[in-house]
């Protein structure tokens, strides 16, 4: 109650302070065609984190301020009813379906039926509609029955005419009976609400709790009625009258003190407690669908609307009144003012106005109306003298009070804006038009045209010195000295422009104290008269240092600036000397400044009108908190919802974030999650940094998630922070972390490798070993060698000796046999010859002694020995192939060997010719050879 009467007297506030209008909420309309966020959403929720929950028709769809994520239901059921207990537990109703949502260690939500152990012919083709939370217990709602869940068990609450849907007011839960009575629910038991019995026959879509204990009861037929707890009666006709033709579907008490009713034909109404409608927000000023299906206040006291295509947002901007067209039939607003209680706004289509009064109506620009003689681009207006002038493509004009227009002066081309000078006590007007500049004297009508600039120039600015600054349509500037006369220019010097003077190619001129001020890429220059030179502005560049993509500047009174970027707008003070922003505005969605024409126009020392491409904000500077100037904004610490953790296969795990962890080194790719209280809303941004890799903080981005990949080992802190447009920073949420040592670079594998070396180092030394052994048997094979090729030459020369002398013992045997027998013949044919018995004993005794010679076994011996000599192991080799050879056999086999001719083996063996060869054939048979086998080829072949 405390909050709602906060709020009632602030609403006080802004009617007394400012009777020219209400504040009216920015409507921003979502989309995203993926999740099919434009389909039917039923209900709406939010947790502590200011992330959103939405019943879609494809299931549940989750939005933290950045990212959209769709969580299907089994079956591809339609989430019907969404209540949110908190960021890890959710529940929802469906299709013959309840159950809860838990996030698990990834951050992802995982569905648990609480309906799946009920008997479902209990509640067959039923929805469940509505969810509450008690104290202890949830219940959940379908049009048969109520189940009621106290974490642990579900229990049955029964009725025999079933339900329509189940409110929750204050902490009292009401409940109609199916087109019946009202009942109170506690627990499992219901008691029937005196009195109720006049809602028979109709539905009872809204309860909603109201002053001294009191509630709205709103119907689809009956209007609304208020419950005193004793009589019922109707709060508002002209109010039920309206909601009976709409058919009210949904209502909400916002924080505001006002009530928001959802209506099925007719968008959304705001009332107040009177009944009286504040606001009608539908089709026809940006609602995106008429059928309002639920409402929600977060906890920044904006509005979500669930429709029956999409979702819209409505947003109260801080002192400010939105009124847009999403028709687009006044177009681009480049300008406006107050004059004679009118407001007149100019747009590229012509001037419209509307009565001051006319902008508290909840549709107010649809009472705007066009002065006809104005079609055309207008720039702007400016009063001179009580005299509305409109600056125009066709030239300046002038509005009358009777909204006539005429030629203000035959300026002769299009007119941008209109600023005042006094040169030498004569008061002028300076027109920037298309064709350089007009000035005219106030007092004569005068037009002077100076000659030597003719160029578009969009704003004329005089300093305290006398220079006229001019800024160009689109790039630099010029600083000139017009002459006496104001003909022509005296001098002048050009800035910006690529003209090498370091300058920005495009600059904006304002007037600080006299003093001229130039904007260009987002800093701030100051001319210097003393060196006759522009330079930096550093009071206003430190000012500025966060905000970028500056547009324009706008003077508002005295020391006070309007700063314009794309999409957002700041005021500021600056003093010469002294520069601080009061205030600043995001614009969000669905509202922005004209491109490249932004502009302000100041009403009145409290209101200033922000142009926009589709319509207008009104700024109330009286309504301003005035604990918000210079007061720096305090943002909340972001959350972490997830560590990812991925190795090279893709496969990923995760990590709890509630105490520090060891990572494996497998998984070293990273990707942490994380999130801030109202992004959206906010328009926050995240800065990350990661010690140990990032050495500063990241540029500001709109991401809920960040990715390292291939971390090396070591300890890390990733930290986090949020940043609004004006640069401040929330406090930094942190997280330490330990990439673990890959295998190959732990105490195990360093074991390892120690093994390894000294077993390489010991393999090497076997193989250096081995090969110097290598070298060494080398050396000794190759002495050995050498000695054994010595000693094979001396062998050789030896069996060649051997052989010699065999050869040499053979020819002597033979020779000396043969002489024998010659010398036998000779002696046996002298004795023939000369026989007598004197001879005879001689002839006896030299016959017996050359016979004895002739047989000498002392040769053969000789012979043997020198041929066992050479051919050693012969003769055993053959006694033991041939057993049955004899000892005459084995002196034929040693002539064979030598390959002696049979004649020489019948001298050497003192035998004939035909005896050899007799010899040789019983030799044959006993060796068993084939005829076809050379008996000394045989005998060559035995070693």
């Amino acid at each position: 109650m405390m909050v709602i009467y906060r709020y009632i007297l602030f609403l006080l506030f802004i009617l007394a302070a400012l009777p020219l209008f209400s504040n009216k909420p920015h409507i921003i309309n979502l989309h995203r065609e993926d999740y099919k966020a434009d389909n039917k959403n039923w209900s709406i929720g939010q947790d502590e984190r200011g992330s959103m929950y939405f019943g879609n028709d494809i299931g549940l769809l989750e939005f933290d301020g950045i990212e959209w994520i769709l969580n299907r239901i089994p079956n591809s059921l339609i989430a019907r009813s969404v209540v949110v207990l908190s960021h890890n537990t959710i529940f929802t109703g469906s299709y013959e379906e309840f159950g809860r949502w838990d996030r698990d260690v990834s951050g992802k939500l995982v569905y648990t039926s609480l309906s799946d152990s009920l008997d479902k012919a209990l509640f067959r083709n039923d929805d469940f509609w509505k969810i509450w939370i008690a104290k202890d217990c949830v219940y959940f709602q379908s049009f048969s029955s109520i189940y009621v869940y106290d974490y642990k068990t579900v229990e049955r609450v029964p009725s025999e005419k079933g339900f329509l849907f189940l409110s929750k007011v204050r902490e009292e839960f009401l409940v109609q009976q199916m087109l019946g009575p009202l009942f109170r629910l506690k627990g499992t038991h219901l008691t029937k609400i005196e009195g109720s019995e006049i809602f028979s026959g109709t539905d009872v879509r809204v309860i909603l709790p109201y002053k001294d204990n009191q509630y709205i009861i709103g119907t689809t037929t009956k209007g609304i009625y208020l419950y005193d707890g004793v009589t019922f009666k109707e709060w508002n006709p002209a109010l039920s009258g309206i909601m009976k033709s709409k058919e009210l579907n949904c209502g909400i008490l916002s924080s505001r003190g006002t009530y928001y009713f959802g209506t099925i034909l007719d968008g959304m109404y705001e009332v107040d407690l009177t009944g009286e409608i504040i606001d009608h927000i539908s089709t026809k000023n940006s609602l995106q669908n008429n059928t309002v299906l639920s409402l929600y206040e977060d906890n920044l006291n904006n509005v979500w609307v669930a429709l029956d295509r999409g979702i819209s947002y409505i947003q109260y901007i801080d002192n400010m009144s939105s009124f847009t067209d999403p028709t687009g039939n006044t177009g681009a607003v480049y300008g406006g003012v107050l004059w004679n209680d009118k407001l007149f706004i100019g747009t590229n289509q012509g001037v419209f106005y509307i009565p001051q009064a006319g902008l508290n109506k909840s549709v107010s620009l649809s009472d705007l109306k066009m002065i006809d003689g104005t079609q055309g681009q207008v720039w702007g207006f400016k009063v001179v003298e009580g005299k509305l002038y409109c600056c125009h493509n066709k030239g300046l004009k002038e509005i009358h009070e009777n909204l006539t227009v005429s030629d203000a002066f035959a300026i002769g081309t299009g007119v941008y804006s209109i600023s005042n000078a006094r040169i030498k006590s004569v008061d002028l007007l300076i027109l920037s038009t298309y064709q350089s500049i007009r000035i005219i004297d106030k007092k004569t009508n005068k037009i002077y045209r100076p000659g030597q600039i003719s160029e578009p120039i969009i704003n004329a600015e005089l300093d305290h010195l006398g220079n006229v600054w001019l800024e160009h349509f689109n790039r630099g500037v010029y600083r000139c000295r017009l002459d006496e006369d104001l003909t022509g220019f005296r001098s002048f010097s050009y800035y910006g422009g690529n003209n090498n003077d370091e300058l920005p190619y495009k600059l904006k001129l304002f007037k600080v104290g006299g003093r001229i001020v130039l904007l260009g890429n987002d800093s701030f220059y100051t001319y210097d008269d003393i060196v006759d030179k522009i330079i930096p502005n550093k009071n206003l560049n430190d000012c500025f240092n966060n905000v970028k993509d500056l547009r324009q500047i706008i003077p508002i009174k005295d020391e006070l600036f309007w700063a314009l970027t794309s999409n957002a707008i700041y005021k500021f003070s600056y003093d010469g000397y002294n520069a601080s922003i009061l205030e600043n505005y995001n614009l969000g969605m669905n509202l922005s400044l004209v491109n490249a024409y932004e502009n302000i126009s100041i009403l009145n020392d409290s209101l200033s009108l922000i142009c926009l491409d589709n319509g207008f904000l009104l700024y109330n500077n009286q309504s301003v908190d005035r604990n918000y100037r210079n007061t720096k904004r305090v943002l909340l610490l972001p959350y972490l919802e997830s560590l990812e953790c991925i190795n090279s296969d893709g496969v990923s795990e995760y990590k709890s974030l509630t105490e520090p962890v060891k990572i494996s080194y497998n998984f070293n790719t990273i990707t942490f999650s994380f999130s801030s209280e109202n992004t959206y809303a906010n328009s926050l941004s995240f800065q990350y940094m990661l010690e140990g890799v990032d050495l500063d903080w990241s540029a500001a981005q709109k991401v809920n998630n960040v990715t390292y990949a291939r971390l090396p080992k070591g300890e890390y802190t990733f930290k986090v922070r949020t940043v609004d447009g004006l640069g401040n920073y929330s406090d930094i949420t942190s997280f330490r972390f330990e990439v673990s040592s890959p295998w190959y670079s732990t105490i195990w594998a360093y074991f390892l490798y120690v093994a390894l070396v000294i077993f390489l180092m010991y393999a090497s030394w076997m193989l250096v070993l081995r090969r110097y052994r290598n070298l060494h048997l080398q050396k000794i094979r190759h002495r050995e060698t050498k000695r054994l090729r010595t000693l094979a030459g001396e062998l050789q020369q030896e069996v060649e000796q051997k052989s010699a002398e065999i050869l040499t013992q053979t020819s002597f045997i033979i020779q000396k046999n043969e002489l024998i027998l010659k010398i036998k013949d000779i002696i046996d044919e002298f004795y023939s010859k000369n026989k007598t018995n004197t001879l005879l004993p001689l002839y006896q005794k030299i016959n017996s002694l050359l016979n004895n010679n002739l047989n000498s076994e002392d040769d053969w011996k000789m012979f043997l020995i020198k041929f066992e000599e050479k051919h050693t192991g012969f003769f055993k080799k053959l006694k033991m192939l041939y057993p049955q050879l004899t000892n005459s056999d084995l002196r034929l086999c040693a002539c064979l060997k030598l390959n002696l001719e049979t004649k020489e083996i019948a001298s050497l063996m003192n035998l004939s010719i035909r005896a050899v060869e007799n010899s040789r054939y019983r030799l044959r048979k006993k060796l068993n050879l084939q005829p076809s086998q050379n008996l000394n080829e045989f005998f060559l072949k035995i070693d």
